[in-house]
């Protein structure tokens, strides 16, 4: 017996939350159209009147949000061609649901060629039809040497591909010796290894980020294998297992050196979306390693993020993060490349997300202003900073704060202190880690301004201070202060 899925979104006055409008609000134009083509084939639908159910839904594509697709509306005006009830309105939902989820596992399904092949090989080993096979199998071949990247997907292909031309040869019945069983065997190891090294720096990464305890099973034996055997033609292993090596052995800068090597030669090789990931991991290191005190990886970070920059792979859909706009901004600054960061914020400003653009561009480009010394306009522009983001809204406070500190505004400062503070408090969203960087940088600001240059015992013990708590936002720029009024004359 069927069931509507959705009685309980008719008490609703419409329908956009429902499972099948939120569906179908996801679907891009092509695959609205491809849909409706779907519905009409009586190979998949023989419900006549799914498919104009559908075309009047379809009328208020993309956002699906019409007065007309209200319940009531509906069942009081009708639909052409449909004679309509409450219940053959659930009916009539909970199927496109069934058939759109339908439609992308066919999609998905019928989108891997390479695996359509195989499927057919399988048959034509059924039948032994060896002509066919060998035809199909040509093609097949073919097909997998013009995939671009060499990544575990890869490796499986070749592998389902070798098996089944394995299963060819053993049904010949044939005793001499057969390349395709140690082919199958090899790919199956790459795959593994390629897998089994990804998942791994994930759990790591995973462990440093949450509380959580992943069981890293088989990790020494597969280090051990890797060190011994060199998979330097498979970079889809060479450069994970570098990265499993700067979590396992962060001291060994070998291990680093490689990997940078290898990203740059080999990140072809890779969809966008796991070249990007392989970035990242190399970024995370600096970035322990610059928390650690290691301030040489600054540059390091710089390079690393300028060439994934280079590469193509901080663009996601053709638009660059507000977020990754900022951190290359800021890492240009920290390294003292003003003229790439001035250059940067304008030539990538269009490429920003239009409801973040000119937030990200204010205080990037009053970032700059900032570190050249040019205080005032530095602050005319951060002012301008609307607090939508969390992370801007932070960062902006604190640069508020530090230009009145340099400007010796001292009210202002310390009205912004306060006014911070209270944001600090009524926010719900931030971590208590997060909260407790800019408490911190709060309180020591407010006690380093409050001092003076004569107040040599109270400086070095506010220096010793923010030493033992180094949780603290913007710690070097503090420490630096502290240092300008010790060392004054």
């Amino acid at each position: 017996m069927r069931f509507p899925l959705f009685w309980c979104i008719f008490r609703a006055p419409v329908m956009y939350k429902s499972k099948m409008i939120q569906m179908l609000r996801n679907l891009s134009p092509k695959e609205l159209t491809r849909f409706g083509e779907y519905l009409a084939s009586p190979f998949f639908n023989k419900d006549e009147q799914l498919p104009v159910f559908f075309h009047y839904l379809k009328k208020y594509a993309p956002e699906f949000e019409s007065r007309n697709l209200e319940k009531e509306r509906m069942l009081e005006k009708g639909i052409p061609g449909l004679a309509l009830s409450e219940k053959k309105l659930g009916y009539l939902m909970s199927d496109i649901v069934e058939h759109l989820e339908g439609f992308i596992r066919y999609n998905q399904h019928m989108a891997d060629d390479l695996e359509g092949y195989v499927h057919l090989l399988s048959k034509y080993n059924d039948w032994e039809a060896d002509k066919f096979f060998e035809q199909t199998l040509r093609d097949a071949r073919a097909y997998l040497d013009a995939e671009p990247y060499r990544n575990a997907p890869h490796f499986y292909k070749a592998f389902l591909l070798q098996s089944e031309l394995n299963t060819f040869f053993d049904r010949q019945k044939k005793r001499a010796y057969d390349v395709s069983l140690q082919e199958a065997a090899n790919y199956l190891d790459l795959f593994y290894l390629s897998t089994k090294l990804r998942y791994s720096c994930e759990l790591i990464n995973r462990q440093k980020l949450v509380a959580s305890d992943y069981s890293l099973r088989l990790l020494k034996e597969i280090t051990d294998h890797l060190r011994e055997h060199a998979y330097d033609d498979y970079p889809s292993i060479s450069i994970y297992f570098q990265v499993l090596m700067t979590f396992l052995e962060g001291d060994n800068e070998v291990h680093f050196e490689k990997l940078k090597h290898q990203l740059e030669e080999h990140t072809e090789k890779f969809p966008p979306a796991e070249a990007r990931d392989m970035y990242a991991y190399a970024q995370n290191f600096t970035i322990r390693k610059i928390n650690a005190g290691d301030k040489k990886y600054l540059r390091e970070y710089f390079n690393i993020s300028v060439q994934a920059l280079e590469k193509g792979l901080l663009m996601v859909d053709g638009d660059l993060s507000p977020w990754t706009y900022k951190n290359l901004v800021v890492a240009a600054l920290r390294v003292g490349e003003y003229d790439w960061a001035e250059q940067f914020i304008k030539q990538y400003r269009s490429k920003l997300n239009e409801k973040f653009r000119a937030n990200a561009y204010n205080y990037n480009m009053g970032a700059l202003l900032f570190y050249k010394g040019n205080l005032g306009e530095a602050l005319r522009l951060i002012n301008q900073v609307e607090f939508t983001d969390i992370f801007y809204a932070l960062d902006t406070r604190t640069m508020q704060i530090k230009i009145y500190y340099q400007l010796d505004e001292w009210d202002p400062m310390q009205s912004a202190i306060e006014a911070f503070k209270v944001y600090l408090r009524r926010n719900k969203t931030l971590s208590e880690n997060v909260k407790l960087l800019y408490v911190n940088f709060l309180k020591f600001i407010d006690k380093l301004s409050r001092l003076t240059k004569r107040d040599k015992t109270k400086l070095e013990d506010l220096r010793s201070r923010i030493e033992e708590t180094r949780q603290i936002a913007d710690i070097g720029w503090l420490q630096a202060k502290v240092e300008e009024k010790l060392n004054h004359r």
